[in-house]
């Protein structure tokens, strides 16, 4: 039987195996996509926490703003996996169960895992590049995987996909995507300690 570790790892070698695996898995295929998706954007905000670190937050709020940023960024997922799923139905005419969809694209965020690494001194932007083009492929063969399709009708799929979820966190999705950077700054305690009167005008 091929464990979650396989997977993610097969995933991580662009292997289209692994997600044929995947959706050949008896276990729950979307919930293995969810924790992935959830686990990288806990790393991908652990890289980019930064700013975190300056405002000196406390251990509690720091994990809890961690844990925040990690449901925001599986929301982005969702929209992202609903968009590729709705555009490949459509578009292409490649009808899949929207779980299988959810787990084959979670899967291959696994490269995101790696998010932590942005913190590297003078090497995080280049990672950070790295990783976002290295998902990408990972995409391409998860979509080629899941619908049957080709590389070039996958990276087509994908593109509107990916233009879609954009579209829609910037129209009908703004104000969710504002609530949740006023809920991810309010559980920072970053905002009411910038109104906090410093020391000197005591």
């Amino acid at each position: 039987m091929t464990t979650p570790v396989e997977l993610v790892w097969g995933a991580l070698r662009l292997d289209p195996e692994a997600f044929r695996l995947l959706l050949a898995a008896s276990a729950p295929r979307a919930g293995l996509g969810l924790t992935v998706a959830y686990l990288a954007g806990l790393s991908m905000a652990l890289g980019q926490s930064v700013a975190l670190f300056a405002a000196r937050v406390s251990a509690r709020r720091f994990v809890a703003t961690l844990a925040v940023q990690g449901l925001l960024f599986l929301a982005s997922f969702a929209v992202w996996a609903l968009s590729l799923w709705w555009v490949a139905r459509l578009g292409f005419d490649a009808a899949r169960p929207l779980r299988d969809v959810v787990g084959v694209v979670g899967l291959a965020y696994a490269p995101q895992l790696f998010g932590f690494l942005v913190l590297t001194p003078y090497l995080g932007v280049p990672l950070q590049s790295v990783l976002s083009v290295w998902t990408l492929l990972a995409t391409l063969v998860a979509a080629s995987a899941v619908f049957g399709l080709g590389l070039r009708e996958a990276l087509a799929c994908s593109a509107v996909g990916w233009l879609l979820a954009r579209l829609l966190q910037h129209t009908l999705g703004a104000p969710v995507v504002r609530s949740g950077r006023w809920v991810r700054a309010w559980v920072a305690g970053i905002e009411a300690a910038s109104r906090r009167p410093s020391a000197g005008s005591r």
